[in-house]
Formats: structure tokens, sequence, C-alpha cells
């Protein structure tokens, strides 16, 4: 039976399947499931499964964004759409998460206990500074040309973010287990959320297992694209050393033997 899920989520088999696990993707604020064919490719050539989708605001003037929690913010409700699809699929998984999305994706987590989760990889983000984050956003990528613009705009976008900036995510990654595996990429050039602000989500967490992957050239998401040699070994020692192996087939017996 072919399960339809939510919220444009699409399976993506491996051609060749080597590990239990399906790589879970959570994408980048307004991102498509195109936008990160890359990496479905890359964990699909290492023999895993992967599950993509697109995060939906759910806002507008007759529709504030409050989760099935009672949460106001993107953040929250990203988290509901997250842990409605981790349930929905079967096994285990690897969760991959892009820039401030993985707020979502760790309340997700934490909700759950990570129940099933066998480790997370986070790629540029979150931001500890959420406010910084949204003005480089707005300024960089957005491009609002005045600083009059780029001022109005910020508290506007961060408190629809979230009320709490981030500051929720200490006690949900107290919620992990201890050791829980984490991969945390950073590209030391990143305009949008430097080294630092995600270090001040992490680091004061040492009950886990986390981990830096540094970029010194890459910016913000640009490191598959612009290193793949620099981040598809880290990355690819990471998910081998998480997941599980299947045992291959067996081998078919010759004729007359």
């Amino acid at each position: 039976m072919t399960v339809s899920f939510p919220f444009h989520g699409e399976l993506f088999p491996a051609p060749a399947k080597k590990y239990e696990e399906t790589v879970f993707f959570v994408p980048f604020f307004e991102g498509k499931k195109a936008q990160i064919h890359r990496h479905i490719e890359f964990v699909n050539g290492l023999g895993f499964d992967a599950f993509a989708f697109e995060l939906e605001e759910g806002f507008s003037p007759w529709r504030p964004p409050v989760s099935t929690r009672g949460r106001f913010g993107f953040k929250h409700v990203y988290a509901d759409q997250i842990e409605q699809l981790l349930n929905m699929i079967d096994g285990d998984k690897i969760v991959f998460s892009f820039s401030n999305p993985t707020g979502g994706a760790i309340e997700a987590l934490a909700r759950r206990r990570c129940a099933d989760i066998k480790a997370l990889i986070a790629d540029s983000g979150p931001s500890g500074k959420l406010v910084r984050s949204i003005y480089n956003l707005y300024a960089r990528e957005k491009k609002i040309p005045t600083l009059f613009g780029r001022l109005a705009a910020t508290p506007f976008l961060s408190l629809l973010w979230s009320p709490h900036l981030h500051g929720d995510l200490g006690d949900e990654l107290k919620e992990f287990p201890k050791h829980f595996p984490i991969l945390s990429i950073r590209g030391w050039k990143d305009p949008l959320i430097s080294p630092d602000q995600i270090d001040a989500v992490f680091a004061p967490h040492a009950q886990l297992d986390w981990r830096k992957l540094a970029l010194p050239g890459a910016e913000h998401l640009n490191g598959l694209r612009d290193f793949p040699g620099d981040y598809e070994p880290p990355v690819t020692r990471f998910l081998k050393e998480v997941a599980i192996k299947l045992d291959p087939p067996p081998l078919k017996a010759e004729n007359g033997s």
C-alpha cells in the first residue's frame, strides 16, 4: 500500500539499500525538496533511503501560526509537522536538518524523547542568537536595501518564528538521551548564521555526543555543493558510525551445486 504523506512528503529509496535507517531531511526556511537534491542523492548513494518534505508556515492574517500545543510561532508549527511525519515513517531515522528550522527539529525530537532517532546532523544552524541571524537574512539574502527596512522587518519575523527566540532550545536539548550523537556542520564564512551562533546552542550540553564539522571556505548551506571533498567524507563516517548495516542477501546457489 502506498502511503500518502502531508506537506509534500516523499520517500526516496536507495538504489541499493545498505542500512536500516532512513535519513529524514528537514529543509531550510522556504526551502523546496528540489533544492536539497544533492543531499538526497548523496545519502542514497551511500545506501540510505531518504525522506524529504516542505515546511508550511500556515500563516495568514486570519490564521496565526499556533502549534497543536498552543505555542505561537513557526518553530513550533514546524515541530508539529516534523513530529507528525516522523511518526508516519517506520523504523529508525537519522534527522538531517538545515539552518534555523533545525530548531523545530530539536523541539520535535525532544517531544518524542528521540524515540527511534539514531542521530541528528545539523547543517548551518540553528542560531542561538536568532534576532541577529534574521537580521542577516534580510541584509544578505532578502537584500532589503535600507537599514530602516531591515530593522523594521527583523523583530516581526523573529517574533513570528518564536517569542522564545530559540531560548527554549536549551531545555529541549536536555530532553535528549545522554551521549546522543549530533554532527554540527558550519561554514566559517557563513554570513547568516556564524559558528559562534551555533555554538551558543550546542556548547552548554556536554552530556551530548556532539561534534563539529568546520568548513573554512564555506558560507551558508553550500558545503556539499562547493566543497564536497571536505563535506562528504566526515558526514559519511558519521552516518556509518551511527547506522546499522543490513546483512547482504544470500548468494544464489549455482545450477547443479
